[in-house]
């Protein structure tokens, strides 16, 4: 089960999964794990860059009934092993700045007696584009994504 927090230009998403932190860290961690999960089923991810460190690039694209949907570029800010990942599109790999931006992500992994506690929030610089993302289906797709995520990790052999 999801819980949903809106708040001023954030949206969250938080689950317990019953996976360990290690195994739901590897699962993010790695791009071919990443691949298996990253967007709601039947959508296709690929990725083209994964650099999951400060300034290295996180470029994939999500492919449904053979058309692209969405690609994406982006910077990884911030990476704390086990812990915590940052990203954003407002900038690219290198931290060179986007033309557009929209958003920032903070992902966060936690012991939790069950598993893990993760937690997705996506930040927006103004209440529009935090709308936008919400009416383009963020708390269902989010949900649907750490969902496939706890079943990935669950399984995932480490």
């Amino acid at each position: 089960m999801c819980k949903t927090t809106p708040s001023e230009n954030t949206l969250t998403i938080s689950r317990v999964m019953k996976a360990p932190r290690h195994k739901v860290w590897k699962a993010w961690a790695n791009p071919e794990h990443l691949v298996k999960w990253w967007a709601p089923a039947p959508v296709v991810t690929t990725v083209q860059s994964f650099e999951l460190n400060p300034g290295g690039a996180f470029d994939s694209t999500m492919i449904m009934n053979g058309e692209t949907i969405h690609a994406g570029k982006g910077c990884f800010l911030e990476v704390i092993e086990q812990e915590r990942i940052v990203f954003t599109d407002t900038l690219e790999a290198g931290f060179k700045p986007s033309e557009n931006p929209f958003f920032t992500a903070i992902i966060t992994f936690e012991d939790h007696p069950e598993g893990t506690l993760y937690t997705a929030t996506a930040l927006h610089k103004n209440s529009e584009d935090c709308q936008k993302h919400a009416d383009m289906g963020f708390v269902h797709g989010w949900s649907a994504v750490a969902e496939q995520l706890e079943t990935f990790a669950i399984q995932l052999q480490v």
